[in-house]
């Protein structure tokens, strides 16, 4: 079960993600066809996906959060917030495509996340163990910590 609820959840976040590109690239959708319609924020499309309460992840109890990745590459996760990384000065490992730190490198808690040079991240957040999202403010190039009992999914973008 918590395979077919990961699966809508990536294919639901990459999909609104991927109607916000415009706005999130800060590309002019002036030149769009006067009947289509610009396309929704990242915020506005999670929020409409939240409200319909489809993101459930369903953490095991014994994971206190965690990042999911939910873009396109790769990104760099962090195992403990302790400046002492397998990259240093950014993340331990790189998380692939799809993939929730806890489940990937066994961690019961992720201490962050990294974006690179050149990319920024959308994100949704979760303070009560994968029930319930809200989308997040974007964030540029850099590590980015998480509190010990909040969950992201993380989209990383070219910005």
């Amino acid at each position: 079960m918590e395979t077919a609820t990961t699966e809508v959840l990536v294919t639901l976040l990459k999909r609104l993600t991927l109607m916000a590109v415009p706005l999130a690239l800060g590309l002019s959708v002036a030149s769009a066809p006067a009947q289509a319609a610009p396309a929704p924020s990242v915020r506005a499309a999670a929020q409409a996906a939240l409200a319909a309460e489809v993101i459930d992840i369903n953490l095991p109890s014994y994971v206190t959060n965690t990042v999911f990745n939910v873009s396109d590459i790769g990104i760099g996760v962090i195992g403990k917030k302790d400046g002492v990384y397998n990259v240093p000065g950014k993340y331990d490992y790189v998380l692939p495509v799809d993939m929730m730190s806890y489940s990937r490198f066994g961690w019961n808690t992720t201490g962050g996340w990294y974006n690179g040079p050149g990319y920024c991240s959308a994100q949704l957040r979760s303070d009560d163990h994968g029930v319930t999202w809200r989308s997040q403010d974007d964030l540029g190039p850099g590590v980015h910590l998480i509190g010990a009992t909040t969950s992201y999914a993380v989209w990383a973008y070219p910005c």
